[in-house]
């Protein structure tokens, strides 16, 4: 009787054609977000359907790891799989060898395998072998090119292979930015800390850079969102592109960018001068201009910068002193950077102005309502959001993100919320006499601290009463944050206003914390989906199911769904194709003054 190796090669396709370069995993290096089957293969040769059984028990036999072995024809196309335990198990019997040993491997394989093409993805195949029965998952299957065998892969591999893609897209999620991919605030945190360690054990200096965006929100106002997340997106790139190697940028959310410069010299007047370095050529690659799109735009950033040598100072004190001098920077003419140093605590004060002129804002009542429309699928207006703006005698218009924080953490919040309250209630009763517009409704967004007040129910009574308008066109807009604390002093306080017919709707719904058990306790009438879902929800797969759930929520709830943030008609569609049909956005309307409002109603 011949060798078996002599026997083997035979039946067993050893040709260029099968292993045109021998090992299968050194010919490849697929994507790592996007991989094929091709990450899978074993290069396990093939064996020819006319193979004795006795050859094929000697291939398990004399190697362990192989799980299955493919068969092929003559002209090397799969025909089948041989699993190893199916079939070693039949030779355990006795006698089995004498009855099975001559006859072809033909009549004991798995005559209907998997087979796909090499370049199908890993999570289709996973689709496919559920599809086709678990069983799959025990022998494996076969990739060809051309028809052709190419190699074998095992259930195992690949749920390994997907668990593994798995735990890295939630390190992902949980560590870096989903718009810029730069690492987020918990990363750049912890290297931080790493940093100012290793900073104490060396002696040489770091430096911790905070980049802002000037003029960014302006951007978003009059461009729309995607613009923005453009400019963000092409921002990070540079700064990526124009740090040196070892040091980190990160994205603390909004236009702040964080740079870690690590290694300096241990004099601190010469690390400054290379932090001044590394800021220099920032500023420089940050002003050159942008193509967002069909607009060439131009952009500057202010950096503020902070010095540290070991645990000389807290991680959160530099971040407070980075913060600082990068407002030095904006107040000394922008696209400037400026180093933080005792004397810029003289900035705080300048915070205190700004308190001061907004106190005088509230007694001039130097603020002002814009509003922008609402529509339903049918591009018709039924109401309107209403949104402050501070018209400022020297500086002109100033966004309520300028102002609203500050007003949040003096308490002056609450005679702007009820000047905007006593407002809106009087633009409801003009409204109210005119035929084309006394049922529109208006929403008015209630800060958490306004709206906590023992006697919040009361106030928002009274204006109602003395404006005489019909509660039922008020509707206060909540956010999700206010759930976090006294929510059945919450639920009793809109169900107090609820009697009488005002609506309630939850504002940026999904970025929140609200628990789904409170939420159905909630006499809501309405939810709002925020605009950061919407702003991929074309083309990504996460936003599109997000989206899809809070609408399915919303209709489960009895709820109204509306969507703010709608800036492309490819979105109202895919909102509407989803069973959402109120909308708020640019595509639309700008939030704009009264007079423009109401022209823009009465067009519509």
């Amino acid at each position: 009787m011949t060798s078996t190796i002599g026997s083997l090669n035979k039946y067993i396709d050893f040709s260029n054609e099968a292993f045109p370069n021998g090992d299968i995993h050194s010919q490849f290096n697929m994507a790592d977000d996007n991989p094929t089957v091709l990450r899978l293969l074993k290069n396990t040769s093939p064996v020819l359907e006319d193979m004795p059984c006795l050859l094929v028990l000697e291939i398990f036999q004399k190697d362990p790891h192989i799980f299955a072995v493919p068969v092929v024809n003559h002209n090397n196309i799969p025909i089948g799989i041989v699993e190893r335990n199916s079939f070693v198990e039949v030779f355990i019997k006795p006698y089995a060898k004498e009855l099975y040993a001559k006859k072809k491997i033909l009549g004991f394989m798995n005559k209907a395998p998997v087979i796909v093409d090499h370049e199908t993805f890993i999570d289709d195949i996973a689709r496919i072998i559920i599809g086709a029965g678990m069983q799959h998952m025990v022998s494996g299957f076969i990739a060809t090119e051309n028809r052709q065998y190419l190699g074998i892969a095992n259930g195992h591999d690949l749920l390994n292979e997907i668990t593994q893609r798995k735990q890295v897209s939630l390190f992902h999620l949980a560590h870096f930015d989903q718009l810029t991919k730069l690492p987020n605030r918990r990363l750049f945190i912890d290297r931080l800390n790493h940093a100012v360690a290793t900073s104490a054990r060396s002696g040489h200096c770091g430096a911790l850079l905070f980049l802002d965006l000037d003029y960014f929100k302006t951007l978003n106002d009059t461009l729309g969102h995607e613009i923005g997340d453009l400019l963000l997106q092409q921002v990070a790139s540079r700064l990526t592109t124009h740090i040196r190697e070892g040091d980190t940028v990160a994205r603390l959310g909004g236009d702040e960018f964080v740079l870690l410069l690590e290694n300096l010299s241990e004099n601190v007047l010469e690390a400054a001068t290379q932090a001044k370095i590394v800021g220099e050529k920032i500023l420089a690659a940050l002003n050159q201009p942008y193509q967002l799109k069909a607009h060439t735009y131009h952009n500057t950033c202010s950096i503020g910068a902070s010095l540290f040598n070991g645990h000389e100072v807290e991680t959160e004190e530099l971040f407070k002193q980075a913060d600082i001098a990068m407002y030095q920077s904006k107040s000394d003419g922008r696209n400037t950077l400026r180093f933080f140093d005792q004397v810029m605590q003289d900035v705080i004060n300048a915070r205190a102005d700004l308190e001061s002129e907004l106190r005088k804002a509230i007694e001039q009542q130097q603020f002002q309502l814009h509003y922008q429309i609402q529509v339903d699928s049918a591009g018709k207006p039924f109401g309107a959001e209403a949104l402050i703006r501070w018209i400022h005698p020297e500086r002109g218009t100033i966004f309520p993100i300028y102002f609203i924080p500050l007003a949040e953490k003096t308490g002056l919040i609450l005679p702007i919320g009820q000047w905007v309250l006593e407002t809106a209630c009087a633009q409801l009763k003009q409204w109210q006499q005119a035929k084309e517009t006394r049922d529109l409704v208006l929403a008015v967004n209630v800060s958490a601290r306004q709206f906590l007040q023992e006697d919040f129910a009361e106030k928002v009574l009274v204006t109602v009463r003395h404006h005489g308008i019909d509660p039922t066109r008020l509707k206060l807009e909540l956010t999700e944050s206010m759930l976090l604390d006294r929510i059945e002093h919450i639920i009793a306080t809109m169900t107090a206003l609820k009697v009488v017919g005002i609506r309630f709707s939850l504002d940026d719904f999904g970025t929140g914390y609200s628990s789904l058990q409170y939420l159905k306790k909630l006499p809501l009438d309405q939810i709002k989906i925020d605009q950061s879902f919407l702003r991929d929800v074309v083309t990504g797969s996460i936003d599109r199911a997000i989206v899809r759930t809070i609408i399915t929520m919303g209709h489960s709830l009895g709820l109204d769904v509306i969507a703010e943030g709608v800036d492309a008609t490819e979105q109202q569609q895919f909102l509407l194709d989803n069973g959402c049909s109120h909308y708020q956005g640019y595509l639309f309307s700008r939030p704009v003054p009264i007079d423009e409002f109401e022209a823009l109603h009465s067009k519509s």
